[in-house]
């Protein structure tokens, strides 16, 4: 497998779970706009920072790497995605009222 495939389908599958996380657990999410643009701003922030983590990490080795991905970038992933559906779901809502 190519690193180009396995970021694909790294980014796929997080996607995948985060959107799981939102049909399986609706209660969880913000029932608000503010709260839902907080997590929006907190994903944005975290996702500011990964990289550089991520990249500190990876000056170790491939076990080091290996390990980065799964304990960095794929939670900041699905937090993103997570956040992001949660924000359509309440735009959803609310344009729905209007109908």
């Amino acid at each position: 497998m190519t690193t180009e495939t396995f970021l694909i389908a790294l980014g796929i599958g997080s996607a995948l779970i985060a959107f799981w996380l939102v049909v399986r657990f609706p209660d969880r999410a913000p029932g608000d706009f503010q709260r839902a643009l907080v997590h929006v701003g907190i994903a944005l922030a975290v996702g500011w920072f990964a990289p550089d983590i991520f990249a500190a990490i990876v000056a170790h080795g491939f076990a080091m790497a290996m390990t980065a991905v799964f304990v960095i970038l794929f939670p900041v992933l699905v937090y993103t995605f997570l956040a992001g559906a949660w924000f359509l779901k309440l735009a959803h809502e609310t344009f729905a009222r209007y109908r």
